[in-house]
């Protein structure tokens, strides 16, 4: 992608690794459904007043909302710039804007509570239990997992409050990619979290913020990890140029790591097993935004689901969907064949006593590689304490408080010196 600015002068940004991925990415159909309420008027325009404006191309598939500024981890890379002393959301704060939700969008959607660290956040559970009562079926928490770990007791407590399941950031599980990225070792504190948040009956899927060079070559060690301890997913993230970063892991854009690299090391990294074409677009978006597979596991075989259903029907069904709960029920009676079924041959009748795995993507962008286009299709929101949603790529570039900056268009607070 090139562009002129108007400061800084031409610039480009990788977008793909080469034409016929690029080409094969954009070929996804997309599933458009319009936001069920949108700002009245306007007076800048996209993406100035964002909240969401009628240029919004898609309703919200994802809500986050950030109950706390606060977080005890102090990361070298961080998103949203967190520090150990902040702000919290009050319950009131947090109620009211759930009800904004869901009457923009018409009914409660997947919830993911995020921060800061919302461990920290001592009306934790009240916010879990408030939101539960309203309808959110699908909450989660994004945490580093410490005090998780620490307290087994807060695992069932959120479990009985309506909690569904953690999105644990979780970088690798050697020790040394720890250090690399998170400047020290987290590897028992996660596993511990893990062995608590199972026992208490959440769900888990793995957050990896993936850094060019430091663990691009362990993803699909990190799928057969979330296999192996039967975990619900995990989920890929490029580290950007937003919020809190060294340098050094991002030192220029032709290291980008996008959609089309993924597809092709997971297909490399798993030998095979998991194809660059099993990792579909998520039709909602931009199809540039992000990429789901869902695995069937039997024993020691996997077997990605788009092998049985043909993957434009799987597409139809992927849209919209947040958990595979919800994507088993819309595939009731539907099978891969080309001939008539019968009712009790669906994809869930077929696959009983199997257990499930998704992989994901989510492609994110920075003020480097910006496309107000792809901003317009995003279904990830941020949902603001005022009741306003805002797509989340943008709101990190442009619209997040950030200690040096304000409230504008920036690229992030790098960190100069190496960490170690």
């Amino acid at each position: 992608m090139e562009w002129v600015c108007s400061e800084h002068g031409p610039q480009k940004s990788l977008v793909c690794p080469d034409l016929q991925t690029y080409a094969t990415i954009r070929s996804i159909s997309r599933k458009v459904k319009k936001p069920a309420a949108c700002l009245e008027s306007t007076a800048a325009g996209c993406p100035h007043d964002c909240g969401l404006c009628r240029a919004h191309e898609q309703h919200t598939c994802l809500a986050i909302l950030e109950i706390t500024d606060r977080c005890d981890a102090g990361c070298p890379i961080c998103l949203s710039d967190s520090i150990e002393d902040g702000r919290d959301l009050s319950v009131a704060t947090v109620t009211s804007a759930l009800r904004n939700l869901i009457s923009k969008e018409g009914k409660p959607v997947p919830l993911q509570l995020s921060g800061g660290e919302p461990t920290l956040h001592e009306d934790l559970h009240s916010i879990v239990h408030a939101a539960h009562s309203m309808g959110f079926g699908k909450i989660e928490i994004d945490t580093n997992g410490r005090l998780l770990a620490e307290k087994q007791d807060l695992c069932f407590l959120l479990k009985e409050a309506g909690l569904s399941g953690i999105y644990l950031q979780m970088d690798g599980i050697r020790p040394d990619i720890s250090l690399k990225i998170r400047g020290r070792d987290l590897t028992a504190i996660k596993l511990k979290a893990i062995d608590h948040c199972r026992h208490a009956g959440l769900q888990v899927v793995l957050s990896v913020t993936v850094v060019p060079g430091i663990n691009t070559d362990h993803m699909w060690e990190m799928v057969r990890f979330g296999i192996e301890r039967n975990l619900t997913g995990v989920n890929f993230q490029p580290a950007v140029r937003s919020g809190r970063y060294p340098q050094e892991f991002l030192p220029d854009r032709s290291t980008r790591f996008t959609l089309g690299h993924f597809q092709k090391e997971m297909q490399a990294q798993s030998r095979g097993i998991i194809r660059a074409g099993d990792m579909m677009p998520i039709p909602c978006p931009s199809p540039f935004c992000g990429a789901m597979a869902y695995l069937i596991v039997s024993e020691d075989h996997i077997t990605p689901l788009n092998r049985i259903l043909a993957p434009e029907r799987l597409s139809t069904h992927l849209a919209d969907q947040s958990n595979w709960e919800n994507v088993l029920a819309d595939l009731n009676g539907a099978c891969g064949c080309s001939g008539e079924c019968r009712p009790d041959t669906g994809i869930s009748a077929q696959l009983p006593g199997r257990d499930f795995f998704s992989i994901g993507f989510h492609g994110m962008m920075d003020a480097f590689c910006f496309d107000i286009e792809r901003a317009r299709r995003c279904c990830v929101h941020e949902l603001l304490p005022d009741g306003r949603l805002i797509p989340f790529c943008l709101y990190n570039v442009k619209y997040r408080p950030s200690p040096e900056n304000g409230r504008t268009f920036h690229c992030g607070r790098r960190l100069e010196a190496p960490l170690l």
